[in-house]
């Protein structure tokens, strides 16, 4: 057995010694390569002293299950020549951080839908105001530690190598490459690779696993969707959908979900208790024919509204020819044939700039197809009438917020800018942060709750705090400040305007005397008090 040993050191070592003649990824992609096999073997050895959990991580992973060959190391961690990030470490030339196009190899589908996502454009939170509060607001000018701990974290940062003054990258003692510590680590779902790649596949597929029984639990989204302005976990948790999954097994079987399951996971197959958040969004599923839907890695596929701006539109796909996509919004989806606007960012410099294009679509998903998406996997468990009635009780909440609050607002804060009332970006004056939390944290709040079904969030958390901004913090911060640039009757015309609706009758006329003895009435019976 130490003979063995002795010889098979040896061969190894005599294969690195050979250099880079192994280290191409065209070659590291082949699984039954003898040299990159032995590579793989040299790397564990090392790392199961260095390391021994992350080797272990991937000893049970379905890599290292792969049927066509074990995908070790160097597979997918190996590098050309000359590349940026390229390194020699041992024998071996090799990169520490990997980006979808090296998932590509081998998950061409997946990185396909990905990219073309929202969540590969998350890293654009860089050039918007998001990031304004994160890396200005609220830190220091030489660290910009809470942006880099905080939002890139989920957004992803703009990852940088380190460089001499001729340009070339820095390398440490052990000879790797270096990376700006403010730039990574980071597993952000849009962050900008030194490839030109967006996106991390690990942000769902945590490593050295990967495993794709980890993206589909609910608390793996619940890393960057919780909070005062994205609360979809905790909206989860509350739902009848979150109920049903946190109180059934993990494991197969009666009231299971056969959460661990690898490979495919399919609605109404290998599971039928609760949904997830992959179940809905991106899941496969037994359709009303029996046939399967095919999964998905673009989120959006579902999505016909989107709840994130501050008022909410519909949303129509346009495919380009090139394989590229933009979403149009709009109630009346684009044509085939018609040229739209291609919109991206590039990194130069390492600032981001805006890039647009006239495409011809070849393709359009309107947001009538992405809510038939979403319909068939609500109808494995649910029958036609309970989901079209659901998706009236939503889109009721999301016209509601659009036409009472966020629209009116919007346009009395135009005003206020138009007019000199207020000054500099959202966040200079007390208007703009009232502005930004009603439609970034409490509008979002309720219209996600009401996609998501919970109550609460859709009401307590969300219109609740909605209708008092609006009334009791904004109206008279809006007055106050026309008061003081002598614009009061053109700012009392413009409100007057808008509470005269029949929706804001309520705040000038009040109830009415009926309503109020009624109300009066039942709080003394409920709770004691006197009438």
């Amino acid at each position: 057995m130490k003979h063995l040993k002795k010889t098979f050191c040896i061969v190894v070592l005599g294969l690195f010694a050979a250099g880079s003649a192994f280290a191409t990824t065209e070659q590291s992609k082949n699984t039954q390569d003898a040299a990159v096999k032995a590579i793989n073997v040299k790397c564990i050895n090392c790392h199961l002293k260095e390391n021994v959990s992350l080797v272990k991580q991937w000893q049970h992973s379905p890599h290292a299950a792969a049927k066509d060959g074990q995908i070790g190391c160097y597979n997918c961690h190996a590098a050309n020549k000359g590349e940026d990030l390229a390194y020699e470490h041992e024998g071996a030339v090799i990169k520490t951080i990997l980006s979808p196009l090296d998932c590509k190899f081998c998950h061409e589908r997946e990185v396909k839908e990905m990219v073309n996502s929202h969540h590969a454009t998350a890293g654009e939170i860089m050039a918007s105001l998001d990031n304004v509060i994160g890396e200005v607001i609220c830190s220091m000018p030489d660290t910009k530690a809470d942006v880099v701990n905080g939002c890139w974290q989920c957004h992803g940062s703009v990852l940088k190598i380190k460089r001499d003054k001729n340009g070339k990258p820095l390398k440490n003692e052990a000879k790797a490459v270096m990376i700006d510590h403010m730039t990574w680590p980071n597993t952000g779902i849009g962050r900008i690779n030194p490839d030109g790649s967006k996106g991390s596949c690990m942000a769902c597929h945590s490593k050295h696993s990967f495993r794709a029984s980890v993206a589909r639990q609910p608390e793996n989204c619940g890393k960057c969707h919780l909070g005062p302005d994205h609360p979809q976990k905790e909206i989860y948790e509350e739902s009848k959908h979150g109920i049903a999954y946190y109180s059934a097994l993990r494991s197969a079987g009666a009231n299971g979900m056969n959460i661990l399951k690898n490979g495919t996971w399919v609605l109404g197959k290998d599971y039928y208790t609760a949904p997830t958040c992959s179940s809905c969004h991106m899941g496969s599923y037994v359709k009303l024919d029996g046939g399967i839907a095919q999964n998905t890695h673009n989120v959006g596929d579902r999505i016909s509204w989107t709840l994130r701006p501050k008022v909410s539109v519909k949303l129509n796909r346009a495919i380009f020819a090139d394989g590229t996509v933009t979403d149009i919004p709009g109630d009346i989806a684009p044509q085939v044939g018609q040229k739209a606007t291609f919109k991206t960012y590039v990194v130069e410099d390492g600032k981001f700039k805006k890039v647009k294009a006239e495409k011809q679509v070849v393709k359009v998903l309107s947001w009538e197809d992405r809510r038939n998406n979403m319909k068939g996997a609500c109808k494995s468990c649910h029958g036609m009438q309970q989901v079209d009635n659901f998706y009236k009780q939503f889109d009721s909440l999301v016209v509601t917020y659009n036409e009472k609050f966020a629209k009116p607002t919007k346009k009395l804060y135009g005003m206020a800018k138009k007019d000199g009332l207020i000054h500099g970006s959202t966040f200079h004056t007390e208007l703009g942060w009232l502005w930004w939390e009603i439609w970034h944290h409490e509008g979002r709040r309720a219209r996600h709750g009401a996609a998501m079904q919970g109550p609460d969030y859709t009401h307590w958390h969300g219109m609740y705090d909605v209708a008092h901004h609006f009334y009791f913090k904004f109206l008279p911060e809006l007055m106050k400040l026309a008061k003081e640039h002598n614009m009061t009757a053109k700012y009392e015309k413009a409100v007057n305007v808008i509470l005269a609706r029949p929706e804001h009758q309520w705040y000038k006329q009040g109830f009415g005397e009926a309503t109020m003895s009624a109300i009066k009435a039942e709080q003394a019976e409920r709770y004691g008090e006197k009438k």
